[in-house]
């Protein structure tokens, strides 16, 4: 009997132990949770501010325990902000984040000549258009006629990015749309496309063609594949 009432005994003291412990890292959690110490009141943004009101970009972290802060804090004013593509928080205890935007790559500017008053834009890779009238080191397309058949921009992200994966200076390609031809130059050499259509797989036969060359003369597509061309 004596052996099982200090078995017993020493079962129930265990008990007590691993519940006070549990006890108290919940005591502990919730202390630091709502400690002070940890409340944000620093706050640095990394990325265009220009597309942004910083202060109501910040405003949701402010006060609130960093460790409950994360990307989703701050996902209502993000989703405003349509040229973001990705968001990174970074924490520095006790109480500073670093919020850093990303945006997505910029395609081309465009300008827009159909109007009585040019509008200029960017194009961005999620294929979302910005009015503005800044100036990037990036390909540049003018409308001069129009309508622009549907899936236009779609088009242009699909022609600009098929041209990266190969080595030219893609920046240096402007390109000019009729509203019925689409043509493109690219340092001496004009480029003619004819329809905006297939223009990922037009510019990956232009691709392989020009990009251990140097072509100045005249290019013309007869189809999404096939190609005329006339090079000095």
């Amino acid at each position: 009997m004596e052996i099982d009432f200090n078995e017993q005994e020493k079962v129930s003291f265990r008990s007590f132990l691993i519940f006070s412990l549990f006890l108290l890292i919940i005591l502990n959690t919730g202390f630091t949770l709502n400690s002070a110490y940890f409340r944000v009141s620093k706050v640095e943004v990394l990325g265009n501010n220009e597309i942004f009101d910083e202060a109501d970009l910040i405003k949701p972290a402010l006060g609130q325990s960093i460790w409950l802060v994360n990307s989703d804090t701050f996902s209502d004013n993000i989703l405003q902000i349509p040229t973001i593509e990705s968001v990174i928080i970074t924490k520095e205890y006790p109480n500073k984040i670093t919020i850093e935007l990303n945006e997505y790559d910029k395609i081309m500017t465009i300008t827009d000549l159909r109007g009585s008053v040019p509008k200029k834009s960017t194009l961005y890779k999620n294929m979302i258009e910005i009015e503005s009238d800044e100036i990037f080191l990036i390909p540049s397309l003018t409308i001069t006629n129009g309508p622009v058949p549907t899936g236009f921009n779609g088009e242009m992200v699909s022609l600009i990015m098929t041209l990266k994966s190969y080595n030219l200076d893609v920046n240096s390609f402007n390109f000019t749309y009729d509203g019925d031809f689409f043509i493109g130059e690219y340092r001496s050499t004009l480029i003619d496309f004819g329809k905006p259509l297939d223009l990922g797989s037009k510019s990956s036969a232009l691709g392989s063609l020009i990009e251990n060359s140097d072509c100045q003369g005249e290019i013309r597509f007869i189809s999404k594949e096939d190609i005329i061309a006339n090079c000095s």
